[in-house]
């Protein structure tokens, strides 16, 4: 990046995309600043469903004219490269309709021409309001991941050089680098998108690789709150989290943040702002905890199902948590949460994976002698924030007693619960850890 101020990295969001007016006044207002902006954007609302859908029906040529007509709609005024740009999603479309098996690298390919599309209709709104504005495609930048194709994440050393050459000399010129989210290019020198909602992992990725002042995480209205407000009408905003308790809501279902968003900025310092671009007083701050600081939010994950293993000899067989963890691994199954005793693992899975992870553990329950109960409906409660160890007495008594499964860490306090009792949960452990009430 040579002489250049550490960049601000500002990314917009799809339903922020919705109100181009109020994205021009905020960027207008950032450089302000005199810093070098960056901005990265997510696709607009509703095409990235579009795209999936497409997949989903592969062989239905109507249901794709239908949505090429609606994205063509959500870019209005494309210049003569955005046009270009949609012509390529025509012909994918055209392409999809005859392949007949669709693999992650096409899949990813197609999902991808969102955010392109994006890019290209931002900068020239943005240039029409006198912003000096250059569209930038990341797989065409050097953002580099590996070859995990749906769920990719950035190659930070691989992709250091190319990126900040490449953006270095967009932003000497004094222009406005906007870089697509969501996707980059995998080593195998193909379209690998982040997993969705990876615009925001992206942002940071970029942020980190530049040596960001802060990235700024811009959402029309959403914000960061103690628990769901659909589900805690009285939750409360959240103005700090440390980068650990913000990773740990990602983790738990809090839908607000992409799972991986926070590990680039923590590893090199960059502070994210989460705010919302109605309401500029609705902002969230991540960086390092400080610890007279206090956060308390809940977060509920659903559906999920509890498989138990009951294994003979307990501790007498050494190794038998490996082995369970290997092989669903092996088998690509996510292990959502695991519970131990003597005798006894509880799994707690995806509903869609609990046949594919029955069917990889067979030898291992065989070979254990291991009865296997279940699968059971339950959700996933879990209250986060730095010390929570400090409120165990606190949490009502009877919740505890009648948990599935229950796990704690320094900031994770974690019960699977029958998914009929998951909403009361919720809003009992609020009460009592963030409203500080009691029963």
């Amino acid at each position: 990046m040579g002489s250049l101020r550490a960049p601000i990295v500002l990314k917009f969001g799809g339903a922020a995309l919705e109100d181009p007016a109020r994205v021009v006044a905020d960027l207008k207002t950032a450089r302000m600043e005199r810093a070098p902006v960056v901005v990265v954007a997510s696709a607009r609302e509703r095409v990235t469903d579009l795209l999936a859908d497409a997949l989903r029906h592969p062989r239905s040529s109507a249901r794709h004219r239908r949505a090429l007509a609606e994205i063509r709609q959500r870019h209005p005024r494309l210049p003569p490269a955005g046009r270009r740009q949609l012509e390529r999603l025509a012909r994918l479309l055209e392409m999809l309709e005859r392949t007949p098996r669709i693999d992650g690298p096409f899949s990813d390919r197609l999902l991808s021409q969102g955010e392109r599309l994006a890019v290209h209709w931002l900068a020239d709104v943005l240039r029409g309001e006198g912003l000096p504005a250059c569209p930038v495609e990341a797989d065409h930048l050097g953002l580099i991941t590996d070859n995990s194709y749906g769920a990719s994440c950035i190659l930070f050393e691989r992709s250091r050089g190319p990126v900040r050459t490449g953006l270095g000399r967009i932003l000497r010129r004094g222009e406005i680098p906007v870089v697509t989210g969501y996707f980059g290019r995998s080593l195998e020198g193909r379209v690998a998108t982040l997993g969705r909602g990876g615009s925001d992992y992206a942002a940071a990725g970029i942020g980190a690789l530049l040596g960001a002042s802060r990235v700024e995480l811009v959402k029309r209205h959403v914000a960061v709150l103690s628990a769901d407000p659909r589900e805690v009408p009285e939750a409360r905003p959240i103005a700090e989290l440390s980068y650990e308790e913000a990773e740990e809501m990602a983790q738990f279902g809090a839908r607000v943040l992409h799972p991986l968003t926070i590990e680039p900025a923590r590893a090199t310092g960059v502070v994210l702002r989460v705010r919302s671009l109605e309401d500029p007083r609705v902002v969230t701050t991540i960086s390092p905890g400080r610890p007279e600081r206090r956060n308390r939010a809940l977060t509920l994950l659903r559906p999920l199902r509890l498989v138990r293993l009951r294994v003979a000899g307990g501790r007498q067989r050494p190794g038998i948590v490996a082995e369970v963890s290997r092989r669903l691994a092996d088998a690509r199954v996510n292990l959502v949460q695991l519970y131990t005793s003597s005798a006894l693992l509880c799994l707690v899975l995806e509903p869609r994976e609990v046949l594919t992870g029955l069917r990889a553990l067979a030898p291992v329950t065989r070979e254990a002698a291991a009865m296997v109960e279940g699968p059971f409906r339950v959700a996933l409660v879990t209250a986060i924030g730095d010390g929570i160890l400090d409120d165990l007495d606190r949490l009502p008594s009877g919740v505890v007693a009648r948990a599935e499964g229950f796990s704690a860490t320094p900031r994770a306090l974690s019960l699977a619960v029958p998914e009929s009792r998951g909403v009361g949960v919720l809003r009992e452990l609020h009460r009592a850890l963030v409203d500080g009430r009691t029963p």
